[in-house]
């Protein structure tokens, strides 16, 4: 009897494998006779190999698995155990099979025991027929989910999705409709013809082989109340198949396997609040400024030139903007899954990557158009040296003025042009040095833990193309920051600052930079030089307050003796102060110029006899230099603006002023200017170094965002540190060498300074 019941038992089992072969066409054949048998009266038990049609509902939505999982490494809660029961195609069972080897058709999944909760896996491989023939016979599998809990273990069936279901012409497990699904239990992994011999000598020649094409399990994590909980897991199977000729030529066929952990989540949902909050916001910027612009242009505030520098600026802040809200979400993604002991979130899904991936490639186009916009305005800026020094008498002999000074001043304006706060060669040497050298690229595998050297997990994990994003994100900001702050704190402060050096240098050349970028905007930088004067200590006071009351000019042109002592009385305080308004020391100013003033200025540039013609020159303040005799126009240019604008700072137009104040709060908070300067210019105090606007050392926070959108989009695009440190250095290396060569044209142009002279 007992026999008898074994032999019923793997008849049935048999029965159930063939109906599996089938892939479960219930019309003909082995799934016909077993749905038969089900409906007869004989009290037979049948193999379980297919769920009920009623039980798809509610599947996914049970609670029976009572497992919590967590995050600690070498935890036995840190992975999910699977297990597979194993048949033989006559019915026998051949006990269970421990981890996912039997999914391993590639050799590289050999490693494959148990998963690493949250850690996704994917791997594709090439199979030939001849490994399946002589390696495998045809099995089937049902498969469990195991684990421990109280002391205990269980085990959970996992319902199989077979994609090659077919009901008619019609395969409802391709859709997502899951009320149309028919969930399985048994599976197979490879169809050997030769298991189905009637005689075992014959040699038949397989005219098809089935084997399993792509299998993918998806695991789903609770979140909220119930996080570590998971889920019934769902195993998708697709199969595929090898025709006579594949397996005549030994053809390889390509096999996938995959493992995904997905949960619930609201990143998409913020990052899209995130976006219009801060698009919003950047849009109200740019109008600002955009406003800003008409009023230094002297342009209509509302004209389609306006709307169009709107859409300019915009295009640099949208940049910031969507770079800003992906980089924030790819850093909370990487930070909480390297650090989080219960799962919160998962891995980046693929839409998050895809996210990230688009962002960062419209971000780039769009700071590109920004940075050049912005050289575009500092290589076409109106810009002249104002001359102060005077011809000298001395034994009756009269000394000129040697154009030296100008020249060298014109030359120091040049080298300044692209200087920044930081080096871009060494930001980058650093950059590849912490990724490359110290392993720190390691950080982006998809799992939990942070390793700079790859251990035996960490060798078969992938990297994540979101986690690579945020860390070369994290990795560039950290060193740029920590070389900013050594910069800025030290270098600038106690061996060399460019900016300050070149003020400083304008005083000691006797030379004033105006420079106009916009219409009636620009910046002056004031360097006259004041005569110092020898005072006994005890009458220092009375002479110092009388000779600020003065206006005696100083001279440049002189040995370095008096070059020296002059530089000395200045640092024991005993000449006048350096400053455009007497008792201050404010050199550098934002300027708004009366738009009168902008004419004759252009004029004088471009129509010098007309102008000459229409403008009073005894208006000039006496004691000026005389044109030069030689006859040259540009000469006479030169000369002629330079007495022009010597003028107009002095305050000898009779019609041109202008008055110096600090800026309201308002207007230094948004950087706009609310007074109107139509018949009166304002000189506005600044910090010591406004004109640095058009270099490129008041820009660096557009030159470093662009620099690491730049940086970023290459590697998010080529997956290599290295390629992306080298293009954007030689990117950098090149803009700079076309606006040092744009600005030294347009200087020479239209400072009417000969270009031969310059460096």
């Amino acid at each position: 009897m007992k026999n008898q019941n074994m032999k019923q038992f793997q008849s049935c089992q048999l029965l159930s494998n063939l109906c599996v072969l089938t892939m479960y066409q219930e019309l003909t054949g082995p799934c016909r006779l077993l749905k038969d048998i089900k409906t007869s009266k004989y009290n037979v038990p049948l193999p379980w190999i297919a769920y009920n049609e009623k039980d798809v509902q509610n599947i996914f939505n049970e609670d029976k698995i009572k497992k919590k999982f967590r995050l600690v490494k070498d935890s036995e809660d840190s992975y999910v155990q699977i297990v597979f029961s194993k048949w033989s195609l006559n019915g026998t069972w051949q006990g269970f099979v421990n981890g996912m080897k039997v999914l391993a058709v590639c050799k590289e999944m050999e490693f494959l025991t148990d998963l690493r909760f949250t850690v996704d896996y994917e791997n594709k491989c090439a199979v030939s027929p001849q490994d399946f023939l002589s390696e495998r016979t045809t099995e089937f599998y049902d498969i469990y989910l195991k684990y421990r809990l109280s002391n205990e273990t269980y085990i959970y069936p996992i319902p199989i999705l077979n994609l090659n279901y077919k009901i008619g012409n019609k395969f409802p497990n391709k859709y997502g409709d899951k009320s149309q699904w028919q969930l399985t239990h048994r599976m197979f992994v490879f169809e050997n013809p030769n298991d189905f011999n009637i005689e075992a000598k014959t040699n038949i020649a397989p005219t098809t082989i089935r084997y399993l094409k792509s299998a993918a399990l998806s695991i789903r994590v609770k979140k909220g109340p119930e996080e570590g909980l998971i889920n019934t897991p769902l195993l998708i199977l697709s199969y595929g198949e090898f025709n006579k000729e594949d397996v005549q030529n030994n053809r390889k066929k390509t096999f996938s396997f995959k493992v995904q952990f997905s949960m619930k989540s609201n990143v998409k949902r913020n990052m899209d609040i995130g976006l219009g909050i801060l698009c919003s916001a950047s849009v109200i910027w740019s109008l600002i400024r955009a406003w800003a612009y008409t009023r230094r242009s002297g342009q209509r505030p509302i004209d389609l030139i306006a709307v169009l520098h709107v859409c300019i600026i915009a295009c640099g802040h949208l940049a910031n903007v969507f770079f800003f809200v992906i980089s924030i979400t790819a850093l909370h993604a990487f930070v909480y899954y390297k650090w989080q002991a219960v799962a919160h979130v998962l891995l980046p899904s693929a839409r998050l990557q895809y996210l990230v991936r688009t962002y960062v490639i419209v971000s780039f186009p769009l700071k590109a158009f920004e940075i050049f916009v912005l050289i575009w305005h500092h290589v076409t800026v109106d810009i002249f040296l104002i001359d102060w020094e005077q011809p000298r008498a001395q034994k009756q002999t009269i000394f000129d003025v040697s154009a030296w000074r100008t020249y060298f001043v014109a030359n120091k304006w040049g080298e300044i042009q692209t200087v920044r706060k930081t080096s871009v060669l060494l930001q980058l040497c650093l950059v590849v040095f912490v990724l490359k050298v110290c392993g720190l690229e390691h950080w982006s595998l998809n799992i939990p833990e942070l390793h700079t050297s790859p251990n035996h997990e960490a060798k078969h994990a992938s990297e994540d193309r979101v986690f690579r994003f945020a860390l070369s994100v994290v990795v560039y900001v950290g060193v740029y920051l920590i070389q900013w702050i050594l910069f800025s704190g030290i270098y600038e402060r106690y061996i060399k600052n460019s900016i300050q050096e070149f003020v400083d240098i304008c005083s000691l050349a006797n030379i004033s930079l105006f420079v106009l970028a916009l219409e009636n905007y620009g910046f002056y930088v004031h360097g006259r030089l004041i005569k110092s004067i020898r005072v006994h200590e005890k009458l220092r006071k009375p002479f110092e307050n009388r000779f600020r009351k003065t206006s005696a000019h100083g001279f440049s042109d002189t040995d370095m003796a008096t070059l020296r002592k002059q530089l000395r009385r200045e640092e024991e305080d005993l000449v006048r102060h350096r400053g455009l308004v007497p008792e201050s020391d404010h050199q550098t100013f934002q300027i708004l110029i009366p738009t009168k003033l902008r004419g004759i200025y252009k004029s004088l540039l471009t129509n010098l006899p007309h102008e000459l013609s229409r403008f009073n020159i005894t208006n000039l303040k006496k004691g000026n230099k005389s044109v030069s005799g030689s006859g040259d126009h540009t000469m006479q240019a030169y000369v002629t603006v330079n007495r022009f604008l010597a003028a107009f700072i002095e305050h000898a137009l009779k019609d041109l002023d202008y008055e110096v104040r600090d800026r309201l709060f308002i207007e230094a908070l948004l950087d706009i200017e609310l007074h109107d300067s139509k018949v009166k210019g304002i000189f506005f105090n600044d910090n010591g170094h406004s004109f640095d606007n058009v270099l490129y050392y008041g820009n660096e926070l557009s030159l470093f965002t662009f620099n690491l959108i730049f940086f970023c989009f290459v590697e998010i695009i080529a997956q290599n540190y290295l390629l992306a440190a080298i293009l954007t250095g030689l990117c950098d290396e090149a803009i700079a060498r076309i606006r040092k060569y744009c600005s030294r044209k347009n200087f020479a142009k239209k400072a009417l300074i000969d270009e031969n002279f310059l460096l």
